[in-house]
């Protein structure tokens, strides 16, 4: 039973904090969208927001592999 408290309380520590990232994440949505309006506010609709949706995608590419390479685990080179 103890081992099933343990597992319960990691679960829902993980589920909190998934449940916060997706907060800061939809605040984050609202930030970019205002940065990125004037690059679709004037086009027409799909076109407009397809092109802020790849603009987006290659920086979130970009920010990730930065992001990888100083935070990720360091391989030793044998």
């Amino acid at each position: 039973m103890k081992n099933f408290m343990i597992e319960v309380k990691k679960q829902t520590l993980t589920l909190m904090v998934a449940a916060f990232g997706f907060v800061a994440a939809l605040m984050w949505k609202d930030a970019i969208k205002a940065w990125l309006l004037p690059l679709y506010e004037n086009a027409d609709g799909a076109m407009g927001l397809t092109v802020a949706a790849v603009v987006v995608t290659i920086v979130v590419v970009i920010v990730t592999i930065i992001l990888a390479k100083f935070l990720g685990d360091k391989e030793e080179k044998k």
